[in-house]
């Protein structure tokens, strides 16, 4: 001990007075027993005395000092063999999410003493075995999991409990042990997941997390939307920005949602839109499948009725066949019906897509307007086309150097009793024009003797 105190270590665990152990009483199993500073301090010294050697090695945690055997903790933890290999002064650091009372309990398992494990310490124990790597077949990781699925499945309350022990351990809680997506999964399947804070106060970065690894677990989807929209709700887009709402609802896979989810979806505001879509198309495809099996199914009962073995058969039906024959004409009236609403959803949202490109053009066209202003201070032009009978060009009546009038006559066969006319008027025109000028002189030309033709036509 002397010679590990000229190390540096102003502190060590056995030094304190104040032991821990969980805030519960009654353990998951009898084979479990308490933990403590004072009983891994028995324990290691009692181990240095039964092989004749003292501790050879130093891992600090938050600030405490655990003098240990290496070959305890190694032969437990495969994360402290990979970093003890060359080095007897470990640091335990963030991002490890491990406090120092977590590994006290993690270095007694290593010198065979059995930890107690309770609802409030489960996720901790959980989680600082699994990133240790404790994960052999009799490892710290694999009782923490067993006694975690005996308080998760078997007590809502302490599924609460456990949950709420999560929180402060996300990341890591959900990445190695998928935790808080298990506490969920047990409590809708106990509750019908029932809005839970602990959930909707999640940043939004670790709800994506949780969301994401729910959403691997779940074949469907329904319970994650309901998850997803709740929070968006309770939140009220105050902490989440648009590129994390995004993120969150991108874990919702349309095509593993219910027929109810997805309509609820299609007219949910608070689901971006880009799910919308996906939705809207989803559920037209299903739609669709749903008309092709009742509409064949109902051909073939035509089919099967206009036959002479059909209409031996139509005299004897009985009241359960006209029932099944009404019940099969009223859910492909009723999937019609759906598929209005959505052809009508579909509508809505592509004219949302058409004012917003006419906005974008509208700017476009300011931008130009300014340019026009710029090249226009000296030079200016206004075209005027007026068909004639022959449907030549004529040279206008004024023509100088610094104004022009240009008449392009076409024949236009009259319809319900009206002519079509274009005029350009040519004005300021300087004889040596910049290549700009012309090209949209050109341009303005094609475009006139195309709407002409048009016209014509």
């Amino acid at each position: 001990m002397r010679a590990l105190n000229q190390l540096g270590a102003v502190e060590t665990i056995y030094e304190e007075e104040c032991e821990f152990s969980s805030t519960s009483s009654r353990s998951l199993s009898p084979s479990f027993s308490s933990s403590s500073p004072a009983s891994l301090h028995s324990r290691v010294k009692a181990w240095s005395q039964k092989i004749g050697r003292q501790t050879d090695v130093l891992i600090r945690v938050q600030g405490t000092s655990f003098p240990l055997h290496k070959d305890r903790v190694v032969s437990q933890s495969s994360y402290l063999k990979r970093h003890l290999t060359e080095t007897s002064d470990l640091t335990i650091s963030p991002p490890l999410n491990i406090t120092a009372e977590t590994f006290a309990a993690v270095a007694e398992f290593c010198y065979n003493v059995r930890v107690q494990i309770t609802p409030a310490n489960v996720a901790v124990v959980r989680t600082a075995s699994e990133i240790l790597g404790m994960t052999a077949a009799d490892g710290l990781s694999h009782i923490a999991d067993t006694c975690f699925c005996e308080v998760v499945c078997t007590n809502p309350e302490q599924a609460l409990t456990v949950l709420r022990s999560c929180i402060p351990l996300l990341p890591e809680a959900e990445t190695t042990a998928s935790l808080v997506s298990r506490c969920i999964e047990a409590l809708v399947s106990v509750h019908g997941i029932t809005r839970l804070n602990e959930v909707n106060e999640m940043q939004p970065r670790y709800f994506q997390i949780v969301a994401e690894s729910f959403g691997r677990r779940f074949e469907n989807h329904d319970v994650l939307y309901k998850m997803v929209d709740w929070y968006l709700q309770e939140n009220k887009f105050a902490k989440v920005t648009e590129d994390e709402r995004n993120g969150i609802c991108s874990c919702i896979d349309c095509t593993k949602l219910s027929s109810v989810a997805l309509v609820e979806c299609v007219q949910n505001p608070r689901m971006p839109l880009r799910l919308v879509m996906r939705a809207v198309l989803v559920e037209h495809l299903n739609t669709r499948h749903s008309i092709a099996i009742a509409s064949s199914q109902v051909q073939r009962h035509q089919l099967r009725f206009e036959s002479n073995e059909g209409r031996q058969r139509r005299r004897s039906m009985t009241l359960g066949d006209f029932l099944r024959r009404d019940a099969a004409l009223r859910e492909r009236e009723r999937l019609k019906t759906v598929m209005d609403s959505t052809n009508a959803r579909i509508g809505s949202l592509e004219e949302e897509v058409r004012c917003m490109n006419r906005v974008l053009r509208e700017c476009d066209g300011k931008v130009g307007e300014e340019e026009r202003g710029v090249l226009g201070s000296e030079r200016s032009a206004s075209f005027h086309f007026v068909p004639t009978e022959n449907g030549r060009v004529k040279k206008g009546e004024r023509w100088s150097r610094s104004s022009s009038r240009i008449e392009f006559d076409g024949r236009m066969e009259e319809r319900q009793g009206k002519r079509s006319s274009f005029s350009v008027d040519v004005e300021s025109v300087t004889p040596k024009m910049n290549g700009t000028f012309r090209q949209r002189l050109m341009i303005g030309l094609r475009n006139a003797f195309r709407v002409q033709n048009s016209a014509s036509t």
